[in-house]
């Protein structure tokens, strides 16, 4: 079923992509702020709870930055999915850019959660 409007006009589509802007740019945001208001070279990066005691595995500031890489690269590749695949189905394309946002917001909490256990 192929749709007659364009991607680019389409309002719905475009306030979910929007919002997907906007949250990687929270995720940046946040993630940046905290790395700079802490003076720790050390952050916790994992949660393991099979392993008991040491449950929490720590890293550097290299691996809590993997967050928002991954919430811009997870952004690139939702764009060009939701893109293409508005051309065969528009309500597809508005699928996709949900379940994009809904993880973007638990990558935000994910990322914060880590950050703010010291």
């Amino acid at each position: 079923m192929a749709t007659k409007n364009k991607f680019s006009h389409d309002y719905l589509v475009l306030i979910f992509n929007g919002l997907s802007i906007f949250l990687s740019l929270i995720l940046l945001s946040l993630i940046l702020i905290s790395l700079n208001s802490q003076n720790i070279n050390t952050y916790f990066v994992q949660y393991r709870p099979i392993l008991g005691l040491n449950s929490f595995q720590t890293g550097s500031s290299i691996d809590i930055m993997s967050f928002f890489v991954f919430g811009f690269v997870f952004l690139a590749i939702n764009l060009l999915l939701s893109y293409r695949v508005y051309k065969i189905n528009r309500n597809f394309s508005i699928i996709i850019a949900m379940i994009s946002n809904l993880l973007l917001i638990l990558t935000i909490f994910e990322s914060n959660s880590l950050l703010y256990l010291h």
